[in-house]
């Protein structure tokens, strides 16, 4: 029989005691020797649990940050794209405005819109520089449009002859399969769905020099074309606008930009009601057709790939004298 006293630091408290039969003793004894073993190992291995808690809790720490690196890298990456898509719609309408006041455009201007899916920090740290570049030729071109002098702006076609928002174009200015002979052939123009009756403006100031149906001595092919109407804005500029319904202007009339030329009809070349939208300029030698797209800048039915490498008409491309 074993007895275990414990003595309180109170000498006036009676001492508690505790009787161990031999089994008790060696369950004691066996958990004392477990309880120093355990505290031997845990001696031994606490460094090793110590470093594994906080390689545990660094790691932990990491991945936090690199989750939110990427958010905010996603972020810049968003923000980016935005004002690459500005700077590209910036850069189109800049070109656009060139084109239309013959000022000649540096090489890659403007530039194709860029892909970001995949970018990498390192790829989007030099499109920040590129874009940078790209902002610096913006101002140099917005600068010599603005010193270009043109004598007077109301009388250059810049809108669309029809609001933007109720037309879709049909045909562009280019190579296409002609839907009467459905042979290929050269279009020189715009097409524009619209309704019966939707009004045709005038896309900026001008003198109109015809009016009423195609001449039989413009040819066939432009007989096509039905009712028309051809504006003068400057000894080098005509605007071609057929396939009209009606017409709301004279012979000789002046026009100002937004103002009534007709209304969208249909004639049996054109059973579905639309207009042909045409600019032809005058190169010193003869008239050629030139993309109606780069003169409505209200709407944005051009790319900058189109800009950059226009169509070519065909060398015979002329206007008809009675349109001049």
């Amino acid at each position: 029989m074993t007895e275990i006293r414990f003595h309180s630091r109170d000498p006036r408290r009676r001492p508690r005691a505790w009787k161990l039969d031999e089994r008790a003793g060696r369950v004691a004894a066996a958990l004392l020797v477990l309880a120093g073993t355990l505290v031997a190992v845990g001696l031994f291995g606490a460094p090793d649990l110590v470093t594994y808690v906080v390689r545990s809790a660094e790691r932990l720490a990491l991945r936090i940050t690199a989750s939110r690196g990427l958010l905010a890298f996603d972020s810049v990456r968003l923000r980016f794209e935005r004002l690459e898509r500005r700077v590209a719609a910036d850069e189109l309408f800049l070109a656009r405005v060139a084109a239309v006041i013959s000022l000649s455009l540096p090489d890659g201007f403007p530039e194709d819109p860029l892909a970001m899916e995949e970018a990498t920090a390192t790829d989007l740290e030099l499109e920040v520089h590129r874009l940078a570049r790209r902002l610096r030729a913006m101002e140099t071109i917005r600068r010599r449009i603005a010193s270009d002098g043109t004598p007077d702006p109301a009388r250059i076609p810049s809108r669309s002859p029809i609001e933007p928002s109720s037309v879709v174009p049909l045909s562009v200015f280019g190579p296409r399969i002609s839907p009467l002979t459905h042979r290929p052939e050269f279009y020189a123009g715009l097409a524009l769905a619209a309704g019966d009756g939707t009004p045709v403006v005038a896309p900026a100031g001008g003198r109109v020099v015809f009016t009423g149906r195609v001449p039989g001595s413009a040819g066939a092919a432009w007989r096509t074309f039905g009712i028309v109407v051809v504006l003068a804005h400057d000894e080098r500029t005509r605007t071609f606008f057929g396939d009209l319904g009606s017409v709301r202007v004279k012979r000789g009339q002046t026009v100002r930009r937004g103002e009534a030329l007709g209304a969208v009809g249909t004639n049996r070349f054109s059973p579905t009601p639309q207009l042909h939208y045409g600019v032809w300029k005058y190169d010193g030698s003869r008239w050629r057709p030139v993309d109606p797209r780069l003169y409505v800048l209200d709407a944005e039915w051009i790319t900058a790939r189109e800009v950059k490498s226009p169509a070519v008409p065909p060398g015979d491309a002329d206007f008809p004298a009675a349109f001049r």
